[in-house]
């Protein structure tokens, strides 16, 4: 009977396998966005964290950026640096993307501050 190949060396033989065709391609993979992480840790992918078990949550930097960016677009209304409904757009923007997660918690936290 054939042992089975670990699967740690199964995945590191098919990153190499996709780094060698991005190279036949004249492309290359960012160093720095190329990681093996067991499944259980969640998948990190544009500004969302998504979950073995179908979870999708947004990503803490994420939340912390807009937060930051909120609170001083809330400034400059204040001063009559931004109008209302630019503030607005920005919001709904960030709505928009946040909704692909589940994230009405958050959305209600960040937004009522």
């Amino acid at each position: 009977m054939a042992k089975k190949p670990d699967p740690s060396v199964v995945l590191k033989e098919q990153g190499r396998r996709v780094k060698e065709k991005l190279t036949s391609l004249s492309l290359r993979m960012h160093p720095d966005k190329y990681r093996l992480v067991p499944a259980r840790c969640g998948i990190d992918f544009v500004g969302f964290v998504v979950h073995a078990d179908g979870r999708v949550r947004v990503r803490t930097a994420t939340v912390r950026r807009f937060q930051k960016r909120f609170h001083a677009m809330r400034c400059e209304v204040r001063h009559w640096q931004r109008s209302a409904a630019s503030v607005t757009t920005s919001v709904r923007a960030w709505i928009a993307h946040v909704k692909h997660a589940q994230s009405v918690s958050l959305r209600r936290a960040v937004l009522s501050r």
